[in-house]
């Protein structure tokens, strides 16, 4: 009868540590998944550029959608790789800390993909239609190289997707701000 109960307990204790372990696994699975998603997106962002901290520049930047400038500032936006972020609940100037990063490492750590056509951004895609189209601007001359740019310190960047005219991009570009010399030190 002893050996049937310690048989018994046993069991019971081996099916509690299997369930503990599944339920655990469960919900760390996630967690890790999430984390390995996120180094994974940041290393395909990496081919050809330099080794964390291998540059500290600061970029003014503002991405506008039909008009409306993207708050960068928000949460979401804020610090979302080690190699290029926008911090302290600043959205107007990105910090970046690895030589050779473009533009278009920047729009994909912000959740924006471009296809060459698109803008795609929380699933909606923003595309040249002829009304409406996607411009770049670097210290205010128009570059057709938006996802290549390599971006250099004290830059002035601008995406714009809309109808817009001369003036209202005009507009835009005297709305992007002149902070990146306070974070550079110059």
């Amino acid at each position: 009868m002893q050996k049937r109960n310690i048989i018994t307990y046993a069991i019971v204790l081996v099916l509690l540590i299997l369930v503990i372990w599944q339920w655990s696994s469960k919900n760390g699975y996630s967690q890790q998944m999430g984390a390995l998603k996120n180094y994974n997106a940041q290393l395909g962002m990496l081919s050809s550029i330099g080794p964390l901290n291998s540059a500290h520049l600061h970029t003014d930047v503002k991405v506008y959608i039909n008009g409306k400038p993207i708050d960068f500032s928000q949460r979401k936006y804020q610090l979302t790789t080690n190699y290029m972020h926008f911090e302290e609940g600043i959205g107007d100037v990105i910090h970046i800390h690895a030589k050779g990063l473009t533009v278009g490492h920047m729009l994909n750590s912000l959740g924006i993909n471009f296809n060459g056509q698109c803008l795609i951004l929380e699933g909606k895609e923003y595309c040249d239609d002829g009304s409406k189209t996607i411009k770049f601007y670097v210290n205010g001359r128009e570059s057709d190289e938006m996802y290549s740019y390599v971006m250099h310190d004290l830059d002035k960047i601008l995406v714009s997707y809309g109808p817009e005219d001369e003036a209202e991009l005009q507009k835009q570009l005297g709305s992007i701000t002149n902070l990146a010399p306070k974070y550079s030190g110059k």
